[in-house]
């Protein structure tokens, strides 16, 4: 009896396993083949911003060039990538890259940053769990940044509207590449 309860909850593990797993790549297929158009670049938020660069370092800590803009936005980067959500404490720029280059929104905040407008960040955050990330910046220069692959948005006071718009607009517009006929946008 033992051994047959085994098998029966190892089948049911197996199982649950292989539909999870299906749905998820068919989630990750139907994102990638969809047929979202790109915005002209006029349309796009934020500031276009050149590209840096895309290699992988050899390891964590590996030196580098230095970003030229704060938050980077393009780059070499992390071997290692964090999942979108809310975080507390601050993402080392090589990571935040990564996070970048998978498409990813990071709304980051300036030190000294009040809980209230803290709250409002993370609850844009939760509205978009599958593409932003939310943490702290030390040293920025203005109170919050909305970076993407070569996307960069500097606010001097939180907009709801404003973030909202670069995030929905700008999320997957690149992931390991432009997608859906977007570009970069940066003018030779």
């Amino acid at each position: 009896m033992k051994k047959r309860t085994g098998l029966v909850v190892g089948i049911l593990v197996t199982t649950l396993s292989v539909l999870t797993m299906s749905s998820f790549a068919f989630g990750v297929l139907l994102g990638q083949f969809s047929d979202r158009k790109a915005l002209a670049c006029n349309e796009v938020p934020g500031t276009p911003q050149p590209f840096e660069g895309d290699r992988h370092l050899a390891y964590q800590n590996a030196p580098h060039d230095a970003y030229r803009t704060t938050p980077p936005t393009s780059g070499p980067h992390s071997p290692r990538v964090v999942i979108p959500g809310i975080y507390r404490s601050p993402i080392p720029p090589e990571l935040q890259v990564h996070i970048l280059e998978h498409g990813h929104v990071l709304l980051q905040y300036a030190e000294g940053t009040s809980p209230a407008d803290i709250d409002r960040l993370e609850r844009i955050g939760r509205r978009h769990p599958r593409d932003v990330i939310v943490a702290p910046y030390p040293n920025l220069p203005t109170p919050v940044a909305l970076t993407a692959w070569q996307r960069l948005d500097k606010l001097d006071a939180i907009d709801n509207d404003r973030i909202e718009d670069f995030v929905t607009k700008v999320a997957g517009r690149y992931n390991h590449q432009w997608r859906n006929g977007a570009t970069d946008c940066v003018t030779p």
